[in-house]
């Protein structure tokens, strides 16, 4: 495994393809003593004020090779100018130029500070992970790129040596070139660590304290790309059921499950339970309109029906559960099924498994879910929380699927050790996860306890204002509560400025501290999480929703939790502290 400086890539890294290298640089066998710096500025560029290079390789006893990368969809060169993708800004300079520059600037850094450095090969590459490149120029030498045709066809590590071995070769050739020394086994390693610590300085590592909290809800993507493979594995099985306990992928999974059916010219219904995922599902989904139709489930039987609710049914329980899944069905058992869809994509099927839901996708479905094709992702172990009518997993394989697959996912690819920990100590996982894809981060979740609602108070604004003090604010937090919103302690908050800054989820924009009931936020997840209004955590009810609060955590988690069940945590805590070490 690579030496890689920053050790993570940030998920606000706009580049697919350079998170992709990243990935490839970090895991090859064949870069295990290489030093990796991503995305670092130059300070000290030759002909800019600043610059930036997307990877600089420090490689043993061969070189240091400077990467521009080019993740564009489509690529051209009109007049001298290059245009990458649907971005219409001409580059002048080209990536070759591009890397070739930032190149030379590195070089002269690390020559002005350690002259017996110069016989060290330093050279530049441009990496066109997503477009064939074939095009021949003085400009540059054809070995000098990468496109997707070498990219997905060999391992990045023997590509990037053949690069450096072929500009060895050249300058060998050159007899012009004095300095090359051809049997030199620089830089060794010890060379290889002083150029990387000569370069740190000249390399900005900035990153904001807000940049590292944001970049943590793109990070399951990241660690997602080991659970792609479940896809893959069930690619063959026109039904299946991807089950999972909470963090494991399963929301990142059925979008890409979309988006390949998309490709497949399927026309899809991508469905969820949950309001505020539906909403955040719909906006990921937005490209791929009208092709798949991204909703809740109850959206789409309302549109189905072509109802509006009023104020009564909005509030009663048995409208959303019996009285408009009928009125969907009836309408398409009147109508007729005019806009049947290919296959349908469920997230949260554990809240679905319902007859009276599963009868209107059955009927919403080209051969039904008998025959038709659907993927349903679910944690049907701990989060079937909404109502005691659905029915088990495995009853419906056998009654209502026409013997569909089961695939189990059980790698945590969303939570840090130290939060997966808590989840099947207080969450009660048992099996628990067989994997933690994250890496240690080194914060440990805490438990704060209180004795009064007053008291609570004042402890969720002393934890906000830590946060406020290292600039994380807005999207990095959302606090979760046992309680309804207009009964949870974020709410009771009247002191300022805190009373304008906490806002009802659904309400909050950028900014603002959004709050909601656990049961609300199912399905999402948020860099740090405030868990309040723990005043039990024994009851079944009690254990489900704290196993779905902590899942939620990204980076950082905290619980205020009442006195009263503090020895029990405790109790809790020690008795598997004893198991561990019994």
């Amino acid at each position: 495994m690579a030496r890689m400086i920053p050790p993570y890539i940030s998920p606000s890294c706009p580049s697919p393809g350079e998170q992709e290298i990243f990935r490839r640089l970090k895991n090859d066998p064949e870069t295990s003593d290489w030093i990796v710096l991503h995305s670092l500025d130059i300070a000290e560029h030759m002909r800019q004020i600043s610059g930036e290079a997307d990877f600089v390789i420090i490689i043993p006893a061969k070189g240091v090779l400077c990467i521009e990368v080019k993740a564009c969809s489509s690529l051209r060169r009109e007049n001298g100018q290059w245009f990458y993708g649907l971005d219409n800004r001409p580059d002048r300079r080209g990536p070759f130029r591009q890397a070739s520059e930032a190149m030379y600037s590195i070089r002269k850094r690390v020559i002005v500070a350690r002259p017996d450095f110069s016989h060290i090969v330093f050279w530049s590459a441009v990496i066109f992970p997503f477009v064939e490149f074939s095009v021949k120029s003085d400009e540059w030498h054809p070995w000098q790129a990468i496109d997707t045709r070498a990219f997905r066809a060999r391992p990045l590590g023997i590509l990037l040596l053949g690069i450096l071995e072929k500009a060895r070769a050249f300058l060998k050739e050159r007899l012009d070139v004095k300095w090359f020394q051809s049997q030199s086994v620089s830089p060794t390693e010890e060379q290889c660590n002083i150029m990387t610590n000569l370069l740190r300085p000249s390399f900005e590592f900035y990153e904001s304290p807000k940049q590292q909290a944001l970049k943590l809800s793109n990070e399951l993507k990241y660690y997602t790309q080991e659970q792609i493979a479940a896809l893959d594995a069930m690619e063959a099985n026109a039904r299946v059921a991807f089950s999972g306990p909470a963090g494991t992928g399963k929301t990142m999974l059925a979008i890409e499950a979309a988006r390949r059916s998309a490709l497949k010219g399927n026309r899809v219904l991508f469905v969820c339970f949950n309001r505020h995922l539906g909403k955040w599902l719909e906006d990921q989904m937005e490209s791929l309109k009208p092709q798949v139709i991204t909703r809740t489930l109850h959206s789409q039987m309302l549109s189905t029906a072509g109802i509006v609710p009023n104020e009564t049914e909005k509030c009663q329980e048995t409208f959303w559960t019996n009285k408009l899944p009928t009125l969907a069905t009836e309408k398409i058992l009147m109508e007729g099924v005019q806009n049947c869809f290919d296959e349908i994509i469920v997230d949260e099927a554990q809240d679905i498994l319902r007859n009276e839901y599963l009868d209107f996708l059955d009927l919403s479905l080209e051969g039904g879910l008998a025959s038709g094709q659907w993927q349903f992702f679910g944690d049907f172990e701990k989060q079937a929380i909404f109502g005691a009518a659905n029915i088990p997993l495995d009853v419906f394989i056998k009654n209502r699927s026409g013997s569909a697959s089961i695939y189990a996912l059980r790698m945590n690819c969303r939570n840090t050790p130290r939060i997966a920990s808590l989840v099947h100590i207080l969450g009660n996982l048992n099996p628990d996860y067989s994997k933690i894809l994250r890496p240690d981060n080194g914060i440990e979740p805490e438990l704060l306890y209180y004795d009064s609602s007053k008291d609570q108070t004042t402890l969720l604004i002393k934890t906000l204002d830590s946060f406020y003090k290292k600039g994380l604010t807005g999207g990095n937090i959302v606090i979760l509560s046992t309680k309804a919103d207009t009964a949870c302690a974020a709410h009771s908050v009247q002191d300022s400025p805190w009373a304008d800054r906490l806002k009802p989820f659904e309400l909050s924009v950028q900014g603002h501290i959004g709050y909601c009931s656990i049961h609300a936020f199912k399905g999402l997840e948020a860099p740090i999480v405030v868990v309040t209004d723990v005043d039990e955590v024994s009851g079944p009810t009690s254990k489900a929703l704290f196993y779905i609060a902590v899942t939620r955590a990204l980076q950082k988690l905290i619980i205020l939790a009442h006195d009263s069940v503090r020895n029990e945590i405790l109790s809790i805590l020690l008795e598997d502290k004893g198991a561990r070490h019994g």
